[in-house]
């Protein structure tokens, strides 16, 4: 046979590629891991087989050891004490609970229907009193089909109750020895019996007497076919099946396979089967529970969690959780909602909620979503996340940002006059007056609509509608098509979201996003959840505080407001606000320790007869008093970039010097006033219209409304009136006008029957008397006077 030579240079090659390994190999043998290498085989697969088989064995020695108090414990398998979750409010006093031992009783076996014990093992473990506490064949075919499943009801029982919600191959593992040792402490009825009191059904029931009570108002022991089969196809997703607050088709599907189930296992005929699917069932309300604390605030506790961990879950967990709640906060806000609502009432308004909010971590420490949590109609809205117009509450939010960027101070001045500000939009003041000039600081103070456009216009829709998403309001959009009626609150904000701006506020421009939920155990105590700390600069710290120090500013609110909004011996920051027609009444404020918020209103959108100051303002003022009772003072910080200066009334430029015409404002060191002016006022006469007099004032303070600068006619008010001593018509000054001496009967003057007397003031001893109109002295008596009680005043 001739073969084919291969060249000497790849045999070369080749024997020393061989002499490589050859090497490696003895290398092994003489290093750290030689005794090893130097192992047969056989001894090196017994070796590497050792920890699997340690493991096999340890795993559930090691468990077992752990929990063989608990799987000796009926109550504890029964998970009377760790099921269902609890809510702590912020000092850790349990504020609500559902699902444990106080919400459900324990059934005896022979006091449930027979009909819902072969539902339950038909459809959920046709063989449970065949095996030793697993399937094998059941997880074979659910790891074969990878459709879940494959769990003994004894399996179950376990994992609801001793083992976490991990999803692994050691707690899988764990909880098949587990199910064994179960199964040789307990009767197959005992277990039977711990599963049906344990297990949840959804709606908050906990197990089978819960559940037959809160979906068929009947005892365990009358549920019939039809409603076992219902229940116990509740139980892969209760929430998702449930015929009162889930999907009804769902529902059905899922009581039509349990019922097909037990006909399988021939518990029922196929004519039964039929007729438990076709009968009618009474349904009752389905969940509830004993909890009157703060359930709107509990809801979305409870609407949180679910989204992280799913409702299910939640519901039969067995969670601590620690929230933000202060129940003393709480039930203050309460009281006052409560306190405000006999005057809503009768102003046409019959809903109001409220929030309040820690600046300095964002937590929410009281809510009332609704007046009436129990009202069918309406009681079970949150009010406070649902969207609604804020009207003139907006405001602070683009004149905030306005002032951060400089494109406007307290002192700029605006101009509150009739104004087309185009396209034919011409907003007026709520009183439908004018002011005419006005400083920034009296106009968001005073809520005047004209000027607030104006500052709109001028720092842009679209800065404004940034300003307000940087402050967390996520309901404000850039394609809004708002218009300039945006700045008078015509987009729609949650309540939440707009106490949490003013949040920001009352934090120097920091904003937290807002929490419920601190930090949360499972139900071994072991801690799974703590909050993280999630904050930004919404505004920069100027701005924070100029628009604090405008809100806070008592005098300039005093003019539309008067004292209704202050809060006796603290500095709080408020604004409020009044939708078209009074449709949403808000007042929201804050200090640096608390931001809180009140929406007045009807669900249905209809008016009211009064605003914001009149309807929402008393429930935040009693609020805030509460909350601020024996507690110091707090400032709002000044920044260091933050000066003061002394500026002109009348056209809001530096002053050269103090003066009566001039007040001292916050400004940033940044963006002074660019004008001046001189502190010496510029005196007028004028006449004093309701008294006739010619007076000296500053220029700057002139009201044509009680002023006149005709000082050459000034003379006071005369009216024409009858003489009733003489039957003569006589022109008298308004002030001596008395229905005593005189008519304002013209057309009929007619003088006094000579045996009347008048009344005249006595010009030694200043009292009125009764003299003969004819006859009296006129060196010692007059006519014209003015009286007060028994004494008189001549006039002139």
């Amino acid at each position: 046979m001739n073969r084919k030579k291969q060249p000497a240079h790849l045999g070369q090659y080749a024997n020393l590629a061989k002499r490589k390994r050859v090497a490696r190999v003895r290398a092994r043998r003489k290093g750290r891991f030689a005794w090893f290498w130097n192992l047969s085989r056989k001894k090196k697969l017994l070796l590497l087989a050792a920890p699997i088989v340690i493991f096999l064995i340890a795993t559930p020695l090691v468990t077992y050891l752990m929990l063989v108090n608990d799987i000796r414990d009926p109550e504890r398998l029964m998970n009377r004490n760790n099921t269902g979750i609890v809510l702590e409010d912020a000092s850790g006093a349990p504020f609500f609970t559902v699902g444990r031992a106080e919400h459900r009783n324990q059934v005896p076996l022979d006091q449930i229907s027979d009909p819902m014990k072969k539902a339950l093992i038909a459809s959920e473990d046709k063989d449970f009193y065949k095996h030793g506490g697993f399937s094998a064949f059941s997880i074979a075919r659910a790891l074969v089909t990878r459709t879940g499943g494959g769990s003994t009801l004894t399996q179950q029982l376990v994992k609801n109750t001793l083992l976490t919600d991990e999803h692994s191959f050691l707690r899988k593992y764990q909880e098949l020895f587990m199910a064994v040792a179960v199964e040789q402490n307990y009767t197959k009825d005992e277990i039977l019996d711990m599963y049906l009191n344990s297990v949840y059904f959804g709606e908050n029931a906990f197990g089978i007497d819960d559940a037959a009570r809160v979906y068929f108002n009947k005892s365990p022991k009358e549920l019939t076919v039809a409603e076992s089969a219902m229940l116990v196809g509740l139980l892969p997703a209760p929430s998702a099946y449930s015929p009162i607050s889930g999907t009804m088709e769902y529902a059905k599907s899922r009581q039509n396979r349990v019922l097909s189930r037990m006909v399988t296992e021939g518990y029922i005929t196929e004519a039964e089967k039929t007729a438990a699917y076709n009968q009618e069932l009474a349904y009752g309300k389905g969940a509830s529970t004993d909890n009157t604390t703060a359930p709107h605030f509990v809801e979305m506790v409870i609407n949180q969690l679910s989204q992280k961990y799913g409702y299910e879950t939640v519901m039969r967990s067995g969670y601590q959780v620690k929230t933000t709640l202060d129940l003393d906060a709480q039930k203050k806000l309460e009281e006052s909602v409560a306190a405000g609502m006999p005057h809503i009432n009768a102003m046409g308004g019959s809903n109001a909620s409220g929030i309040v909010i820690d600046p300095k971590s964002g937590a929410i420490r009281a809510l009332v979503g609704s007046a009436d949590y129990n009202n069918d109609k309406w009681g079970k809205v949150n009010m406070v996340t649902t969207a609604r117009q804020p009207g003139s509450s907006f405001k602070p939010i683009y004149y905030a940002a306005a002032l951060a960027d400089g494109v406007i101070t307290p002192a700029t001045i605006l101009h509150d006059v009739r104004t087309d500000f185009g396209g034919g939009y011409v907003p007026l003041d709520a009183d439908k007056k004018f002011r005419g000039d006005i400083s920034v600081r009296r106009a968001i103070s005073q809520s005047l609509n004209i000027p607030s456009v104006e500052v709109m216009q001028k720092y842009t829709i679209d800065k404004s509608v940034v300003a307000a998403n940087n402050l967390g309001i996520s309901t404000v959009k850039k394609d809004g098509n708002y218009g300039l009626a945006l700045a008078l609150g015509a987009a729609e904000v949650p309540l939440e979201q707009m106490t949490n701006a003013y949040a920001a506020f009352a934090n120097q421009g920091v904003q937290h996003t807002p929490i419920l939920v601190t930090g949360i155990n499972n139900k071994f105590g072991k801690s799974i959840f703590t909050a993280p700390t999630t904050s930004k600069q919404a505004i920069n710290k100027d701005g924070a505080f100029l628009i604090s120090s405008i809100l806070s500013d008592n005098a300039a609110r005093a003019p539309i407001f008067g004292g209704s909004l202050t809060v006796s011996g603290h500095t709080v920051a408020v604004k409020t606000g009044t939708t078209n027609d009074s449709r949403d009444a808000w007042t929201i404020g804050y200090n640096p320790d608390y931001a809180v918020g009140v929406w007045v209103g009807n669900n249905d959108n209809t008016a009211m007869a009064s605003g914001g100051s009149d309807m929402a303002g008393p429930i935040w003022r009693n609020t805030m008093t509460k909350l601020l009772a024996d507690k110091p003072n707090t400032q709002f910080p000044v920044p260091s970039s933050i000066v003061q200066r002394d500026v002109c009334t009348a056209n809001g430029g530096l002053a050269d010097k103090k003066g009566p015409n001039t007040y001292n404002e916050f400004f940033m060191s940044g963006a002074l006033p660019t004008t001046s002016c001189t502190a010496t006022p510029t005196m007028i006469d004028v006449c004093d219209t309701a008294t006739g007099k010619v007076i000296s004032i500053d220029e700057t303070k002139f009201d044509a409304g009680t002023q006149s600068k005709d000082t050459a006619n000034c003379k006071p008010p005369t009216i024409q009136a009858c003489d009733l001593s003489t039957g003569k018509v006589v022109t008298i000054e308004q002030s001596a006008y008395n229905e005593t001496n005189y008519s304002k009967d013209v057309g009929n003057c007619k003088k006094q029957d000579s045996n009347q007397t008048v009344a005249a003031c006595n010009l030694t001893t200043h009292k009125v008397e009764q003299v003969d109109p004819t006859t009296y002295d006129q060196t010692k008596y007059t006519l014209q006077f003015t009286k007060q009680g028994s004494n008189c005043t001549p006039t002139p």
